[in-house]
């Protein structure tokens, strides 16, 4: 896997799992890839989300974190050193009209959500 420019990875966060990330203040962006498939999102934006490609066509949706049934946050422990907070899908999401065919113009278009 290469290099993104301006972001940090590829990382191994899981088995078959790697991931780019990149702070623009306190938002954090990432690419997940996962075998030859990638998906993109936010966190710490007042509005959260995933990209995600499902039946051909790129769909934004909202997530914000899981919580169990007793009210706690749901924690994924990474490489037995981080803990990753788990957020989940609150929307039934929306058509991006974007052309991303690869893992550099999905990074684009993060970074063009936060631009200033």
């Amino acid at each position: 896997m290469n290099t993104i420019a301006g972001w940090d990875g590829p990382d191994c966060i899981a088995d078959g799992i790697f991931r780019y990330s990149k702070y623009i203040s306190w938002i954090r962006l990432s690419i997940d890839v996962v075998g030859g498939e990638f998906y993109g999102g936010t966190c710490g934006a007042s509005n959260n989300f995933v990209v995600e490609r499902e039946a051909g066509q790129w769909m934004r949706f909202e997530i914000s974190p899981a919580w169990t049934a007793n009210g706690e946050p749901v924690l994924r422990l990474r490489e037995y050193s981080t803990w990753d907070v788990v957020y989940e899908r609150v929307s039934e999401g929306r058509p991006i009209d974007e052309e991303m065919e690869c893992i550099e113009e999905l990074a684009a278009f993060l970074e063009r959500c936060f631009s200033p």
